[in-house]
């Protein structure tokens, strides 16, 4: 995949990973569109990236996402990569019931509906384009369980799978199909999480592996610790199952209330 010369949204683009990702592209060369729910934020990122094109949008809201599409598809008819980047992840402890309903309900559809929705109504728009791509953001908790974030988790393996198969099917069109898998990301959602032994990997170095293995074609990127977790979970499920329920106690002493 050719990484240059692009018109590409990027999703949850004003802070972040989203927003590393968006510098190191618009360096190479790229228009870049971000989107998020945060005026403010938006705002921000455009003063450090003058030439970032920014609309606001909830992507949990189909409404929302209408009115981006309408944009994108009238402003900016040369879209042709589209990074689902956008996520939440809230720790909750199930057995004491900590995380309200609500706020689970907004984590499936920011993680796993918005994914769904961009593909399927951006897809007619890619498949006009000779070369087109989808980025899909997920982590390497979509191989594995984690009870300290449950519903992360499950969206992000909800993810994987609807992107394995999305890639199957657009096979004979324009569209390629990436994944990303990072490790524990040193970010603002995973401040409140240190997990032992495991060292969180900046955004900044992030974007760059991602960018830079797909421009080889490497369709699954699994950065840093991902790939060794996901290696080691495939081998010793039962082993990484332990040490993953080991860590979720001392993850949850720092629970944020909701």
């Amino acid at each position: 995949m050719k990484m240059t010369d692009n018109t590409i949204l990027i999703t949850g683009g004003s802070a972040g990973l989203g927003l590393s990702m968006a510098e190191e592209l618009i360096e190479k060369g790229n228009t870049v569109i971000i989107c998020s729910r945060s005026d403010k934020k938006l705002n921000a990122a455009k003063l450090k990236l003058s030439t970032l094109i920014t609309y606001q949008c909830d992507i949990s809201n189909e409404q929302s996402i209408d009115v981006l599409i309408t944009q994108i598809t009238e402003k900016h008819p040369t879209l042709n990569i589209l990074i689902n980047n956008a996520g939440i992840m809230h720790l909750h402890d199930i057995v004491n019931d900590s995380l309200p309903l609500k706020l689970q309900e907004k984590e499936i559809f920011t993680n796993f509906y918005g994914v769904i929705a961009l593909c399927n109504k951006l897809i007619p728009l890619l498949k006009k384009h000779d070369k087109s791509a989808i980025l899909n953001i997920t982590s390497g908790l979509a191989y594995m369980p984690f009870m300290a974030s449950p519903i992360y988790a499950a969206t992000k393996a909800a993810v994987h799978s609807y992107s394995q198969s999305i890639r199957q099917s657009l096979k004979k069109t324009s569209i390629e199909v990436f994944e990303a898998l990072p490790p524990m990301i040193d970010t603002e959602m995973s401040k409140h999480i240190e997990m032992p032994g495991m060292k969180k990997i900046s955004s900044k170095a992030l974007s760059k592996i991602i960018i830079k293995k797909m421009g080889k074609n490497k369709k699954e990127i699994r950065p840093g610790m991902s790939a060794m977790m996901i290696r080691m979970y495939k081998l010793f499920p039962w082993m990484v199952n332990i040490m993953m329920a080991k860590m979720s106690p001392k993850i949850l002493l720092n629970l944020p209330k909701y």
